[in-house]
């Protein structure tokens, strides 16, 4: 048995989730006029808390957030048009003066080493797209949980 009282987190806790506290807690709360007295208090802050009405604006706070917000820029992504235009054209242009090396390297390679060569780009890309997914998703959940607006 508990013979000293209760701190104010162990009270909180018993009124709160009564099933999180140990059964020690709970005989000492109902043996201690003291803790049983705070533990009411705390049960009627508590349903005043849950049973007061919720604030309510008496404005439109969406409207005032998205006029403050800046328009979004619609850029087209030269850069990555480039990037890309020049690394097809620099694989198109290696495929025609190098193709008769690479048939040979290919004919000559043997099928198991090849097989192998495929198999280990494509496990790299699955491995490469699940790890792009699971930090979207992350990000995602970042936004999503985010307090971004402090009023």
């Amino acid at each position: 048995m508990i013979t000293a009282h209760l701190t104010d987190a162990e009270i909180q806790l018993y009124v709160a989730e009564p099933e999180m506290t140990s059964d020690q807690l709970k005989i000492h709360i109902q043996d201690c006029a003291n803790c049983q007295t705070m533990a009411a208090n705390y049960q009627l802050l508590f349903n005043g808390i849950h049973d007061h009405a919720k604030p309510r604006f008496d404005f439109d706070l969406t409207s005032l957030v998205l006029e403050q917000l800046p328009e979004p820029k619609r850029a087209f992504p030269w850069a990555a048009i480039m990037v890309s235009g020049f690394s097809v054209l620099l694989i198109v242009l290696s495929s025609i003066f190098l193709w008769s090396i690479l048939d040979a390297v290919i004919r000559s390679a043997p099928l198991l080493l090849m097989a192998t060569a495929i198999t280990a780009a494509v496990v790299i890309l699955i491995f490469q797209a699940l790890e792009m997914v699971k930090n979207h998703q992350k990000q995602i959940h970042t936004l999503l949980n985010a307090k971004t607006l402090q009023l």
